[in-house]
């Protein structure tokens, strides 16, 4: 499964964190971080395949399992949703940064919200009628089974 993403200036941010991590920059870590060019939650997915089908593992810890989306529509499985921090009234959503005169008692603060959305292409073989998702500890399993495989025909010819 392939994954949809429009970044134009994705291989400058690319660029950007190899040098990050060349001078040894922890200032963002590499799990849950905040996509450059919008500020916007990327949430980390696994995705594996067995003989049944596949599974799409998101991890979404913090995340309120009625605030998440999964919708399939003409071969794409689309996942959106939102994560609300405590306090969350009192940062900035794109830079996360304090308001002025917050009263939070925050130092410092790492953890990302706000809304996120991750598409992937499905193939061409997949039963999308019987897609399951399941929440479990900050986890959503999103199972999507095999279906049969376009076979080829043989077609008589009538003379």
């Amino acid at each position: 499964m392939s994954q949809l993403i429009y970044a134009p200036f994705g291989a400058l941010n690319q660029l950007h964190r190899a040098f990050g991590r060349a001078f040894d920059d922890r200032t963002a870590p590499d799990a849950e971080v905040a996509n450059d060019e919008t500020g916007a939650w990327v949430p980390q997915v696994d995705i594996k395949e067995d003989e049944q089908g596949f599974s799409v593992l998101m991890d979404l810890p913090g995340v309120d399992p009625k605030q998440v989306a999964v919708t399939i529509d003409r071969g794409i499985l689309t996942i959106r949703g939102n994560r609300t921090l405590e306090d969350n009234e009192d940062t900035n959503e794109q830079t996360h940064e304090k308001k002025s005169g917050s009263k939070s008692g925050y130092k410092r603060r790492e953890r990302v919200s706000g809304p996120f959305a991750r598409q992937f292409t499905l193939p061409e073989a997949v039963d999308g009628g019987s897609v399951s998702a399941k929440f479990n500890h900050g986890v959503l399993n999103v199972r999507i089974p095999k279906g049969e495989r376009n076979k080829p025909l043989n077609i008589p010819i009538a003379t």
